[in-house]
């Protein structure tokens, strides 16, 4: 896949920031990053293109139809994946991480809450291989 850049910016690429000067053409999965993220480059082949229209099909319809003209606002991000378990409505409350979070992620999640502790402690041991030393943990919280 290729891009050609449209205008100069920097970017962070493999955590390191990178120069990019208008014409320049990309390749590879640097082209791709940029073309997801929005970058100010232009698809250079077919595949690039087909992306963009996929990234950026809704964004075209909506502009046609809104009719506002001018600047256009970017998309919003997407909204985060839904939590693994409902948050009981208080908006101050963490959503619960994935189940297949690391340990000291879920550890820290549940804190000193027995009843956030059995809730993640059945959902570990109904795994095929559950960590046995979250178990041990989460164990310890829920019976306190």
């Amino acid at each position: 896949m290729r891009v050609v850049v449209r205008e100069a910016f920097r970017a962070y690429i493999n955590m390191q920031p990178e120069d990019f000067q208008p014409g320049q053409k990309i390749k590879g999965d640097t082209a791709v990053r940029l073309l997801r993220s929005g970058a100010a480059v232009d698809p250079d082949d077919d595949a690039a293109h087909e992306l963009a229209e996929q990234l950026h099909g809704d964004d075209q319809e909506q502009e046609e139809t809104s009719g506002t003209g001018g600047e256009q606002n970017p998309p919003p991000p997407p909204p985060p994946p839904p939590a693994t378990t409902p948050n009981d409505g208080d908006p101050s409350t963490p959503p619960a991480p994935s189940l297949d979070a690391p340990v000291k992620d879920l550890l820290a999640w549940v804190g000193e809450d027995p009843s956030r502790a059995r809730e993640v402690l059945e959902a570990e041991e109904a795994k095929d291989s559950p960590r046995s030393t979250l178990v041990k943990q989460l164990q310890k919280i829920a019976d306190a």
